[in-house]
C-alpha cells in the first residue's frame, strides 16, 4: 500500500507541473523509450531509402552533390538531411549512431511542440497533449529505426512551429525561423512549393488589405526561409541551367498518383522498366501480386537512355496528360491517397497487415472530432495566427494528397497537426500560468 501511495503522489507531481525549470526534465522518459525503441527494431542491413541518403552524405564528402552525368535520380532529395550523415559516412561510423540523432529529433520536436502549445494552452494541458503525441503516431517506431528524413523533418516543423509564433509577437526572432523553416526545405524539397504558394496566398491578401504593413509581414515570413536554400539554387542552376530547380523526383511522384488503370491506387511505384522486380516486404506489409509491370513498362521502358532531367519532365508531362484523359481516376487517387495516410490502405502492390491498419483506424478517430471542431473555431477568425498556421498545414496536406501520398508523407507534419487540434482545448478552464492570449494577438496586430 505504502508503494501505490508513492506511485499515486509522484503521478500528481508529475502532472501538477508547477516548476517551470523542470519542465523539460519530464520530457526525458520519452527519449529513453525512444532509444529503447531503437534498440529494438534497429536492423544493420541498408534498407530502401537510405542507401540513396548515404550516398549522397558520401558525395558531399567527395566535393558534389548531385551525380556529374545527370542520369535519373541525380537530384533525388535535397541536402538537408545527407549533409548531417556526411561526418558519420567520412568516418565510418557505426550508422546506429545518426539512428540515435533520429531520437534526439523527435525528442526535441516534442519539447518544441510543447513550447508552442504553451502560447494557447497551460502548462498540464500543453505537457499532456505533448506527450501524446510524442507516443500516438503509427510511424514513430519506423521514424526512428532507419536512416530517414521523418525525424529531422518533424523536429524542423516543431521548431519552426515555435518560432513562427515568437516572430508574430516580436519580429527579432525572424532570422531564427528563417534559418529553420530554410533547412526544413533543403530537407524536403516538396515544403519549397508550399512555402511558394502559402506566399502567393499573402501576397493576393496584400493587395487587397488595408493593413499593408501587418500583410506585407506575412508575406515576408513566407519568403524568408529561401534566403538559407540560395546556395542550393545556385548549384542546381549551375549542373541544370534550370532556375528554381529542386529535385527530379517530381515526375516520378505524379506519374505513379496519375495512373488510369483501376487496379492501382496512386501509391508510388519506381518509374524505370524493372517495376516487375518491385515486390516490397516489410514487418507491416506482404506483398500483393500486381499488374503495374504489364501496364506501365511500355510507356517506361520510351525513356530509357534520358538523363534525369528529360526523364523527369517526360515523366511530368505524361502525368498531365493522363489527369485530363482520366480526371475522375485521378480524383479517387486522392481519395486513396487520403485513405493511405489516414489508415494505410489501399496500396497497389502489397497490403498492409490489419494490425497497422487498426491501430491508424483508432489513432484516426482519437484525433478527427477534436481537430474538426478546432478547425471550425479557427476559421471564424481569419488571419489570427492560428488560422496562418491552419492555412499552411492545409497546403501541405492538399500537396500530398495531390502526389503520391504515404502515412510517412503526414509525419512531418504532424506537430502542426496536433497544434491546430490543440485549439479545442482552449476552452476549457485555463490555469494562471496560461500565455495571455489578447496580449499575443494585440502584438501582432500592432506589427
Amino acid at each position: 500500500m505504502h508503494s501505490i501511495s508513492n506511485i499515486s503522489n509522484f503521478l500528481k507531481k508529475l502532472l501538477s507541473i508547477k516548476n517551470k525549470q523542470f519542465n523539460h526534465y519530464l520530457f526525458l522518459p520519452l527519449l529513453i523509450f525512444y532509444i529503447i525503441i531503437l534498440i529494438l527494431f534497429n536492423r544493420n542491413e541498408i534498407v530502401g531509402d537510405e542507401s540513396r541518403y548515404l550516398n549522397f552524405s558520401e558525395n558531399i564528402n567527395n566535393g558534389f552533390y548531385a551525380e556529374k552525368d545527370l542520369k535519373p535520380g541525380f537530384l533525388w532529395n535535397g541536402p538537408g538531411y545527407p549533409l548531417i550523415l556526411s561526418p558519420f559516412t567520412h568516418f565510418k561510423i557505426n550508422l546506429l549512431v545518426p539512428k540515435i540523432l533520429n531520437c534526439i529529433f523527435l525528442f526535441l520536436g516534442v519539447i518544441f511542440l510543447y513550447k508552442s502549445l504553451r502560447f494557447n494552452l497551460s502548462q498540464r494541458t500543453s505537457f499532456l497533449i505533448s506527450y501524446f503525441a510524442g507516443l500516438s503516431h503509427p510511424y514513430f517506431i519506423k521514424s526512428i529505426s532507419v536512416l530517414m528524413t521523418e525525424a529531422l523533418s518533424f523536429m524542423l516543423i516543431s521548431i519552426s512551429l515555435f518560432y513562427a509564433l515568437k516572430t508574430i509577437s516580436d519580429k527579432k526572432y525572424i532570422l531564427i525561423y528563417s534559418f529553420f523553416s530554410g533547412y526544413l526545405i533543403l530537407t524536403k524539397v516538396f515544403f519549397a512549393y508550399v512555402f511558394l504558394l502559402c506566399g502567393i496566398i499573402f501576397f493576393l491578401y496584400w493587395l487587397t488589405s488595408n493593413n499593408k504593413k501587418k500583410s506585407s509581414f506575412l508575406f515576408k515570413i513566407c519568403f524568408f526561409p529561401f534566403l538559407i536554400c540560395i546556395p542550393y539554387l545556385i548549384y542546381t542552376y549551375n549542373i541544370t541551367n534550370k532556375f528554381f530547380y529542386w529535385s527530379d523526383a517530381g515526375g516520378s511522384s505524379l506519374y505513379s498518383m496519375s495512373t488510369p488503370f483501376e487496379n492501382e491506387y496512386g501509391d508510388w511505384f519506381p518509374s524505370y522498366e524493372e517495376t516487375a522486380g518491385f515486390q516490397s516486404e516489410s514487418m507491416t506489409t506482404k506483398y500483393k501480386v500486381n499488374s503495374i509491370s504489364k501496364n506501365h513498362a511500355p510507356f517506361l521502358s520510351s525513356l530509357n537512355g534520358l538523363n534525369g532531367i528529360e526523364k523527369n519532365q517526360k515523366l511530368l508531362e505524361q502525368s498531365i496528360e493522363n489527369i485530363k484523359a482520366n480526371k475522375i481516376k485521378y480524383l479517387k487517387n486522392i481519395i486513396f491517397n487520403f485513405s493511405r495516410t489516414a489508415f494505410r490502405f489501399p496500396y497497389s502492390y502489397f497490403e498492409t497487415k490489419p494490425i497497422f491498419i487498426i491501430a491508424s483506424i483508432f489513432h484516426f478517430s482519437i484525433i478527427f472530432l477534436p481537430l474538426m471542431l478546432s478547425i471550425s473555431k479557427i476559421i471564424l477568425k481569419p488571419f489570427h495566427p492560428d488560422f496562418l498556421i491552419l492555412i499552411f498545414f492545409t497546403v501541405c496536406f492538399g500537396g500530398i494528397l495531390l502526389l503520391s501520398a504515404d502515412p510517412r508523407f503526414i509525419f512531418p507534419i504532424y506537430p502542426l497537426l496536433i497544434y491546430i487540434t490543440s485549439i479545442f482545448f482552449r476552452n476549457f478552464k485555463q490555469t494562471k500560468n496560461s500565455i495571455n492570449e489578447k496580449i499575443f494577438i494585440h502584438n501582432y496586430t500592432n506589427i
